[in-house]
């Protein structure tokens, strides 16, 4: 059951045989939020239309992800470009991950228009990095200690300056220090990986914020590297997610955030099971 959160099993002894091939900042946090949740979507796969809010905000990572890729590769980044990469994703993702759950074709079209709005509104900002970045969407991958599986991620972006940055579509601004409480596991995941992989300490870690409003706005929250005691504490809580998982602990975290869950039908049903 555990090995279909993941890719394949670790190997190397009957204890490693159990655990997951890695575990990632967003899976430790998914199962962290809800552990029931975390079942029905990583280990059941059970599959649900995709909210317009969670495809929007795809199809526009898609097209800044294309647009730093292109200025890193010295290729077309003109804006037109870009809302062509917008336009495709939008459409490709419809299908590829689809259905959507639009009320009817003119919630579609008013979508597709924010999307171009807010796109339009990143490019034209004083966020877009001055300096060719370092990498875009990089792929990580090592073994950090305190960690009994690697700890894997992908950067949206890596600044010149080797500051990570990740993209997080909004409808409202962002309060600075929620943000940084909110997304503290996936910040200093990508510090831990960055000092691991290249032996670097970024200067800051760093969130846009591509808030979707009628005007749209883009808003920037810089972190401080974590110091040994975050980064053990975001280890620890890694450490939580992994426990939990190889021990199939997966039950009903009753809060706010089930008035926005998908699965309330498949928790209605939960049942405890002893193991």
């Amino acid at each position: 059951m555990i090995h279909s959160v993941v890719d394949q099993p670790a190997t190397g002894s009957p204890v490693a045989d159990f655990l997951p091939a890695y575990i990632s900042p967003s899976a430790a946090k998914s199962y962290l939020g809800c552990s029931l949740r975390f079942y029905f979507e990583r280990v059941a796969c059970i599959k649900k239309p995709t909210t317009v809010a969670l495809h929007l905000g795809k199809a526009v990572h898609e097209a800044l992800q294309g647009f730093h890729l292109a200025r890193w590769r010295g290729t077309d980044d003109s804006p037109v470009a870009v809302a062509e990469m917008f336009d495709t994703a939008f459409t490709r993702l419809e299908t590829v991950e689809g259905p959507v759950k639009f009320k009817d074709e003119t919630e579609r079209l008013e979508s597709r228009q924010s999307g171009l709005r807010v796109v339009a509104a990143y490019l034209d900002s004083d966020e877009v990095p001055k300096e060719k970045p370092r990498a875009v969407e990089v792929p990580l991958n090592e073994k950090i200690p305190g960690l009994p599986v690697p700890l894997n991620g992908a950067v949206d972006l890596v600044e010149h300056d080797y500051t990570p940055v990740d993209y997080k579509s909004s409808a409202t601004k962002a309060n600075p220090d929620q943000a940084a409480f909110d997304h503290e596991i996936q910040l200093v995941s990508y510090q831990l990986l960055l000092e691991a992989a290249i032996g670097i300490t970024p200067k800051s870690l760093d969130l846009v914020y591509l808030v979707k409003t009628k005007t749209p706005s883009i808003q920037r929250v810089s972190l401080k590297p974590a110091s040994k005691v975050r980064k053990d504490r975001v280890v620890g809580l890694l450490n939580t997610a992994v426990d939990g998982i190889v021990a199939e602990r997966f039950h009903p975290s009753p809060g706010m955030h089930c008035s926005w869950c998908q699965f309330r039908n498949e928790c209605m049903r939960w049942k405890p099971e002893k193991r």
